[in-house]
């Protein structure tokens, strides 16, 4: 008896919510998830600026939620200073022409990485905004020449620190960012971030030299030729 007593007064309650409490709840879900779908498009000045957004940010606009205004603030920001080069550091970038771009290196690691937890993730719409932001954001700090401790992660940070302040996923942005060019990065977005950075900088490279042959093949030496022909030891 008071075994049976102890179960009832044990046992958890579930809690009801009232009818028209819950039907104010899901009308004001339909609503924001019909606004957020029905914004304007923006327009960029760089076609593969556009050409992102739209097969990437647009289609998921409700998944992405409040992260979308901070993910078109940040294409906003490659497509206005994204010229410059990705990496100050690299030789390559000495040859004129020859560099990847901020917003070309930007791009396509946020498309690496969005193909990354398609495959990992069953639910991936819950962390693409989190992503996006990490991967487009990550290399901000190439923008500032100001000194800081931590470098281009550290800049970067810093850039993104208002823009991410009122999300709930803050933290995990910075910690990718400060960490994922660590020999071994410990937080799940750190990991993606580093193997689809590494990814598409070898992606872009190859991409470079391919596009590099085409504009400039190689020119046979006809003198070189003539001499090889004509030269003494094939006379006879």
């Amino acid at each position: 008896m008071f075994s049976t007593l102890r179960q009832k007064l044990n046992r958890k309650r579930q809690k009801e919510i009232p009818l028209n409490l819950l039907a104010r709840l899901w009308t004001e879900k339909e609503m924001t998830e019909s606004s957020l779908q029905h914004l304007p498009v923006p327009y960029w000045q760089n076609f593969d600026i556009n050409q992102f957004y739209a097969a990437y940010v647009g289609p998921n606009t409700a998944a992405i939620g409040t992260s979308r205004p901070v993910i078109v603030h940040l294409l906003t920001l490659l497509d206005d200073k994204g010229d410059c080069f990705s990496d100050s550091h690299d030789p390559e970038n000495e040859k004129n022409g020859s560099g990847i771009s901020l917003r070309e290196h930007s791009l396509c690691v946020a498309r690496m990485a969005v193909d990354m937890i398609k495959k990992a993730h069953r639910d991936y719409e819950l962390i693409l905004g989190k992503i996006l932001i990490i991967s487009l954001g990550h290399r901000l700090g190439i923008l500032s020449a100001a000194a800081a401790v931590g470098g281009i992660s550290a800049r970067s940070i810093m850039i993104l620190h208002p823009l991410i302040q009122d999300l709930p996923f803050k933290q995990d942005v910075i910690a990718a960012i400060r960490s994922f060019e660590d020999n071994h990065p410990k937080t799940d977005e750190a990991k993606i971030l580093k193997a689809s950075a590494l990814a598409a900088t070898k992606h872009l490279k190859d991409r470079t030299k391919v596009l590099s042959e085409m504009d400039h093949p190689a020119v046979p030496d006809i003198a070189k030729i003539r001499a090889a022909i004509f030269s003494p030891e094939r006379k006879e």
